[in-house]
Formats: structure tokens, C-alpha cells, sequence
């Protein structure tokens, strides 16, 4: 796999996540003694110590769902390398907007497929997560609000996790969105970068918004949906 593939998550099963993140993740992290390693292998005490280090907005998470399973993540700090994956990551969520949305077929956990084309005179609203992503879970409650108010909307949650992993999660907290697992190649054809990542496409199929770890997830899609439907 080369870097672009595991920084751009076409096929790489990581998160990134910036120091926006980082609170929820560090205190979760004690909660379930979570090992947060440094490059060299070692294993890092003080998070706060880092950033003094590193300096601010510089650390990243890195963990996929081998390193779940072991109770580790990976601290990496930002390259330029990685920056400018990052700002051509931007520029290309910018460009999709009011354009046609990449198509796809996905099966949710019942093994029924969904078809983007087949949704066309329905709002649809796509949310780009995963299970161990703690900005992703901290927004769930605002999501499932969503979906309580608009019925006539599809809301859909497309992840790289396997149907297993999201069916354990799902025992466990309430994620009201239909749930499309093994998404890959559909995450890279949305561009994602950071999670979670949320888009709203319209009846015609076009993308009307796209909102990269919005602080306010709730208002900004309901706007927008209203706008839409």
C-alpha cells in the first residue's frame, strides 16, 4: 500500500484525526487502557507532554481494527507530505459539491442492496464513520435525532468496518442511520479524509452539502435537508 492509498483511507481501514479529536479519544483512552504508541515503538504516558513537543494541532491518530482489538494507537505527527494530502482531500470535497454523487451499490446488515440510482427522488444523507472513531460516536445522538424527524429522508452509514463489527457496536449504543459496512472503494470515491464525514444529496442525485467534522451536526444538516426536501 502506498502512502497516498493509506493517507487518503481508499483502502487503508485508518483514521486521522487532529487535535479536534483528541479529548474524546484521550479519555476514552484511560477508560479502557488504551496504549498510545510513538513512532520510535514506545509507548507514550502523557499525551499533554506531546503536544508540547510536537506543538499544537500537530498530533494525529492512527489505529485500524487490528490495533483496536490490541488496545493500541499509533501517534503520528503531520508531514507536509500529509498537509497537502489533506488540503487536495479539501479542495476535492469542495469541487463535488453540486455535482452528481459517485454511485454505489452496498449491502446493509440484513443483506439487502442498496442502490444510490434507485434512491433518486429522495433526499439522502450519507455519514462517513466507524466504530472505534470517537468524533463519529459523539455525533450519533444528533444523527439519530435527525432520523427521528425526517422520515421521508434516507440516512445511511457507510463505513470500512465488516457487518460484524458493526452489529457488535450497534448492541451496544443506537445508531439509527441504515448502516452499509465494507465500503472501501466507496470511501475513496467520496474523498474522505477525516471522519466522520457527512454529505447531503438531493433528489436529482446532486451533493448539496458536505460537512467535514461539522461542531454543530445537527443544525447544519437539518438546514440544509430543509432546503433540500
Amino acid at each position: 500500500m502506498n502512502n497516498k492509498k493509506l493517507l487518503m483511507c481508499a483502502a487503508s481501514c485508518l483514521l486521522f484525526v487532529n487535535m479536534k479529536g483528541q479529548t474524546s479519544i484521550a479519555e476514552n483512552a484511560s477508560k479502557k487502557s488504551i496504549q498510545f504508541i510513538l513512532p520510535d515503538g514506545k509507548v507514550l504516558k502523557n499525551l499533554d507532554s506531546l503536544q508540547n513537543a510536537w506543538g499544537k494541532d500537530q498530533i494525529l491518530f492512527k489505529h485500524n481494527e487490528e490495533d483496536d482489538k490490541n488496545g493500541v494507537i499509533h501517534l503520528v505527527k503531520k508531514t507536509s507530505e500529509f498537509k497537502n494530502q489533506e488540503s487536495k482531500s479539501k479542495k476535492a470535497l469542495a469541487e463535488m459539491l453540486n455535482t452528481p454523487a459517485p454511485q454505489f451499490e452496498l449491502k446493509d446488515l440484513n443483506g439487502k442492496i442498496w442502490s444510490l440510482k434507485e434512491l433518486q427522488g429522495k433526499t439522502v444523507v450519507l455519514n462517513f464513520w466507524f466504530t472505534s472513531c470517537a468524533p463519529c460516536i459523539k455525533e450519533i445522538p444528533e444523527l439519530n435525532k435527525l432520523v427521528n424527524e425526517y422520515k421521508e429522508v434516507v440516512f445511511l452509514g457507510i463505513t470500512f468496518n465488516t457487518p460484524e463489527h458493526v452489529e457488535a457496536f450497534l448492541k451496544k449504543r443506537a445508531f439509527n442511520y441504515v448502516q452499509l459496512p465494507n465500503a472501501d472503494e466507496i470511501i475513496s470515491k467520496y474523498n474522505i479524509f477525516y471522519f466522520p464525514t457527512s454529505f447531503v444529496i438531493d433528489k436529482n442525485g446532486i451533493i448539496k452539502g458536505v460537512l467535514e467534522k461539522s461542531d454543530n451536526i445537527y443544525q447544519d444538516l437539518k438546514t440544509i435537508i430543509d432546503k433540500e426536501s
